[in-house]
């Protein structure tokens, strides 16, 4: 079975699929494999990437300053100009060779779950036959059941209004308006059943479909998720809590997680410190994007 991924979807790497060393240098400009997980409770762990191809909500932010952004990954969203089609098999070889000290994966896109049978497959054979710890980040719109078994952290970045592609933000960007776009993101951005289905995934419940109980159940030790918000403007706060935690169960402070809203270093130093402030007010975490402060916008870090 194969799985589309971006062009050099799995990075950054030092050797091929049969273990021969590659020719060029990673991206990251280190003579070995690897990069830091750069967001999220796991920000500053080593890992391994593979970032699919396509998204089905394709977000465009503005400041309060009026500054317009889209996802700091286009070329997996908005502008997919080159893509590669992998066998699973051949994704397992690579990373069993890459991977001698990481022990997580993280798997991003684009949306991953919009190739849910290539998705599932890659998933447990990276599970059975090498044993990593695995990050799905996802927006949290397509629920697929068997995943629950293989993935250790859901890693669930809803998005909120502010993330619409309205005709304003798309035009200051010089891009062509498609409403059937605009149309289904306002639709279908927000799903709260299959975000509470990835949750309950999480906890001591036997099921991700129960009924909630009467008592709180117990976070199982080998699963866990996180909800990463997208902020651009003060604003988000109130519809974080009214459109999503009001509705969700089973999510504690430390599971809210607010990120700046930015592609490049000079879009994150004017947006971290409200992200910042704002994290600090309602209780909530922080995280920066490392692998930005790092490398900027480079592909393949």
């Amino acid at each position: 079975m194969k799985i589309t991924l971006v062009k050099n979807g799995i990075f950054p790497v030092t050797k091929d699929k049969s273990g021969i060393p590659i020719k060029d240098k990673p991206a990251t400009g280190f003579p070995f494999p690897g990069t830091l997980q750069g967001e999220g409770k796991l920000a500053g762990v080593p890992v391994l990437f593979i970032r699919t191809s396509g998204c089905n909500l394709r977000c465009t932010w503005e400041t309060d300053k009026g500054e317009v952004s889209i996802c700091d990954t286009p070329y997996s969203s908005h502008f997919i100009k080159e893509t590669e089609e992998w066998e699973i098999d051949d994704i397992v070889r690579i990373i069993r060779f890459n991977t001698t000290r990481i022990h997580h994966i993280v798997i991003s896109g684009g949306e991953p779950t919009t190739q849910p049978l290539p998705l599932l497959q890659l998933t447990r054979q990276i599970k059975q036959k090498l044993g990593h710890h695995i990050t799905l980040e996802t927006n949290g719109i397509i629920f697929i059941p068997e995943l629950v078994y293989w993935v250790d952290l859901f890693s669930i970045s809803p998005k909120l209004s502010s993330s619409e592609p309205t005709p304003y933000k798309v035009r200051k960007l010089k891009q062509p308006v498609d409403e059937a776009h605009i149309r289904d993101h306002k639709k279908f951005r927000r799903n709260i059943d299959t975000i509470q289905k990835y949750i309950n995934a999480c906890m001591t419940m036997g099921s991700y479909y129960a009924d909630i109980p009467d008592g709180i159940p117990a976070r199982l030790s080998t699963k866990d998720f996180q909800l990463k918000f997208v902020i651009s403007k003060e604003s988000d706060i109130d519809e974080i809590r009214k459109d999503f935690l009001d509705h969700l169960n089973f999510v504690q402070p430390g599971d809210i997680i607010l990120m700046p809203v930015g592609g490049n270093s000079n879009l994150l130093r004017q947006t971290s410190l409200l992200t910042a402030r704002l994290a600090i007010q309602n209780g909530w975490r922080f995280t920066p994007r490392l692998h930005i402060d790092l490398f900027d916008d480079k592909q393949g870090v």
